[in-house]
């Protein structure tokens, strides 16, 4: 728990018990003035009920140490209701307990006989309202806490989202990507005009796909694969026969929800620092298994030489944002890796798990 946490807990639990003993106090006092009664015992009553603040406090931090009180406020409501009506009558009863040894063998204030089952039973139906207030107001706050979260969460999402958009805007409408596209379907028109009019079409539904701002967070895997032929597809036409493509993808992967352009992200970057930059080219493949309730994917590729340059504009952004996409949306339990051990494969690896 943060100092400040820690801080604000202590405020909380001093005020409230203090509120509680400073308006008991008073009322003994009106009590007193109005009645001209009880002025014997009033030094002691006033001694028990600070003791009895002083307890409620101590039951009170044992019980949020001991339960789990944070994870019962993610808890629906027929599940949070009982454990709170349990949780009240049980700090009830041992606040009542220990107001009742103070009150007749510790201080003295009330005879023995003069205890009954009906008093022990109405003190503690007293203190199970005080407890039930306790409570409450550590649910309430810790679920404006969790509300305050999810909507930082969210707005994280949101700003990873648009970051990644932007960064596919302009991967895919940077000039030399554009130009480059444009003089192949140009030289396929003469060559290979059915190729020429497949380019075109590949090119349009993809940057359809970049200038759609408002898209879902999560597409099929079926959906993402098909952005990424697109993209492959334009990436041949510049490449030529240096790009081999291969695809492994189970059947049972196609409708699993990923990232919107987790894969393609991918793609680019193994064409981007393995491909472009080698010669002879190289292979990527892309495999796709669900295993163990977790969806495995792999974009492999072929490295480039050794000493190769990096390619401008290489920041390792890509990558970064693909990740913190991955997590925000897919949960902690999702992962992207990197693999660069093989020096003849270079393997990103991602994990999802899948909900039970």
């Amino acid at each position: 728990m943060s100092s400040r946490r820690t801080l604000v807990y202590a405020a909380c639990q001093i005020g409230g018990w203090g509120l509680y003993g400073l308006v008991n106090i008073l009322l003994s006092i009106l009590f007193v003035v109005a009645t001209s009664q009880g002025r014997e015992q009033f030094a002691i009553r006033t001694v028990w009920t600070v003791l009895m603040c002083l307890s409620g406090g101590l039951i009170t931090h044992f019980a949020r140490t001991a339960l789990p009180l944070r994870e019962w406020v993610r808890l629906p409501l027929p599940k949070l209701v009982p454990r709170i009506l349990a949780t009240c009558a049980a700090l009830a009863a041992l606040q009542q307990c220990v107001g009742l040894v103070l009150a007749y063998p510790v201080l003295g204030i009330y005879d023995a006989k003069a205890f009954s089952l009906t008093f022990f039973i109405s003190g503690s139906a007293f203190w199970s309202v005080v407890m039930m207030m306790w409570l409450l107001t550590y649910v309430i706050v810790h679920l404006l806490a969790q509300a305050r979260e999810a909507e930082r969460e969210r707005w994280r999402q949101e700003v990873a989202a648009q970051t990644s958009e932007l960064r596919f805007l302009k991967a895919q409408l940077q000039p030399h990507f554009l130009f480059n596209c444009l003089n192949s379907v140009r030289a396929l028109i003469v060559e290979d005009p059915l190729r020429a009019q497949q380019a075109v079409t590949r090119l349009s539904t993809l940057l359809r796909h970049a200038l759609s701002s408002h898209g879902p967070e999560t597409v099929p895997l079926s959906q993402e694969l098909q952005v990424v032929r697109d993209y492959l597809s334009l990436e041949g036409i510049r490449l030529e026969e240096r790009l081999r493509i291969r695809e492994d993808i189970a059947p049972e992967a196609l409708g699993i929800c990923v990232p919107a352009m987790l894969v393609q992200t991918l793609v680019e970057n193994a064409i981007k620092h393995g491909i472009a930059p080698t010669p002879e080219g190289g292979e990527v493949t892309v495999l796709a298994r669900v295993r163990e309730g977790s969806l495995l994917l792999e974009v492999a590729n072929t490295p480039a030489p050794i000493g190769t340059p990096a390619p401008p504009h290489s920041s390792g952004e890509g990558l970064h944002n693909a990740s913190e996409r991955l997590r925000l949306l897919c949960g902690a339990g999702a992962s992207l890796q990197l693999d660069q051990t093989n020096a003849t494969l270079t393997t990103a690896r991602v994990h999802i798990p899948l909900a039970s």
